[in-house]
């Protein structure tokens, strides 16, 4: 069975699903109807970036230079924030973790991490801003987006 066809059965069958009485024209076997459940759910599983905190926390050591006790510890060294605010963005965008999950490994609170969250947002939207640290990310996005399993 083709995409297309799969995509017009779940639509047809789901416009029928939706009325009271309207048959289903044509009449779509159960097991076609599954067929086309099968290739719809392998398309989205496909489209779904797996990522973990773990291997962004990686990455972005790989990348930095800082490593996870460096970013965890006091401080606001420049070197350190980056790579804090890099991991809070990426994982809160590829993992379903909650700011406040995030913000335990890397050692701060879920407004810290929603600050940096915001920061890595301006410094994507105006690369100027903070020219390494768009890079770094940029390229760390790639990779997660570009990673196959």
């Amino acid at each position: 069975m083709t995409n297309e066809i799969a995509a017009h059965i779940l639509r047809k069958f789901n416009d029928y699903r939706r009325t009271d009485h309207e048959p289903c024209d044509p009449p779509f076997t159960a097991q076609a109807i599954g067929q086309a459940i099968d290739i719809a759910a392998d398309m989205l599983e496909a489209s779904i970036v797996k990522a973990d905190i773990d291997s962004i926390i990686k990455a972005v050591t790989r990348e930095t230079g800082v490593t996870h006790d460096e970013m965890c510890r006091r401080g606001r060294q420049r070197e350190r924030v980056e790579a804090r605010a890099i991991v809070a963005w990426l994982t809160r965008h590829y993992t379903a973790m909650s700011l406040t999950s995030i913000g335990e490994r890397i050692g701060r609170d879920h407004t810290t991490t929603m600050h940096y969250i915001d920061a890595v947002g301006s410094w994507l939207a105006d690369p100027r801003r903070n020219p390494r640290a768009a890079y770094i990310t940029k390229k760390l996005i790639n990779e997660l987006e570009n990673h196959e399993e």
